[in-house]
């Protein structure tokens, strides 16, 4: 499946108007990240309701509306027909109005002091039988460890002004507990030191590589980015 229709760039491109899609260092996660949570999704009844929330320009929304999905999304600087401009945090949704929310690369976003509180409500909104998928950056994959443990210093997994909320993924499991219970864990993009960054600086030219590591994605906690789903205590 080409995924590029799923992911503008329209940020990226403001940045560096030389962006493109099949250079983009996070591609190769980014990809894995929708293969499994599309496979989940297909997976569903038809009749399921589902919140994207912090869905962007709601690209993904779309694409399962299309399909024939009862889908919502929510942002704060994009609406149309299918995504409400709105603050997640006041969004005016009922108790319980959700059977799947998707949470996709968005926690990181909030400031430390507002991320038990997005859990916590993305958890109202969730029914009684119903999931989360969170997918998170990690802080302590495996090449922030050892840059920390020669350097010094844990690598971001973006400038802090885009990941504010930054964090070990260790800590969002503890968070998400509090309100959620954890049933299962995915990683994408095991971050083995030289390596993962030959597959980040050219994607275009070692998918093939970021295969192969995905082998060590069975631990998680080594990887770039950990998707997480939960359900409603």
């Amino acid at each position: 499946m080409n995924y590029e229709h799923l992911y503008s760039g329209e940020h990226l491109k403001k940045i560096d108007p030389n962006w493109s899609y099949r250079k983009w260092s996070y591609r190769l996660t980014f990809e894995a990240k929708m293969k499994y949570v599309l496979g989940i999704l297909r997976k569903l009844p038809k009749g399921a309701r589902i919140l994207d929330a912090g869905c962007g320009q709601g690209l993904l929304v779309e694409y399962l509306h299309k399909r024939g999905y009862d889908v919502t999304g929510i942002d704060a600087f994009y609406g149309n027909n299918l995504v409400k401009k709105a603050d997640i945090m006041k969004s005016g949704f009922k108790d319980e109005s959700f059977d799947v929310i998707l949470c996709l690369d968005v926690i990181e976003h909030f400031p430390f002091h507002e991320q038990e509180a997005l859990i916590k409500e993305l958890s109202r909104l969730l029914s009684k039988r119903g999931k989360i998928i969170w997918s998170i950056p990690n802080m302590a994959h495996l090449s922030s460890r050892f840059a920390f443990m020669f350097l010094g210093r844990l690598i971001r997994t973006a400038k802090i002004e885009y990941h504010p909320g930054d964090r070990p993924i260790w800590e969002y499991y503890r968070m998400l507990e509090k309100h959620e219970r954890i049933v299962a864990k995915k990683g994408l993009g095991a971050t083995i030191p030289g390596f993962y960054q030959v597959t980040q600086l050219w994607p275009h030219y070692f998918s093939w590589l970021y295969s192969v590591l995905n082998i060590f994605t069975f631990m998680p906690n080594w990887c770039f980015n950990v998707i997480v789903i939960a359900r409603k205590k």
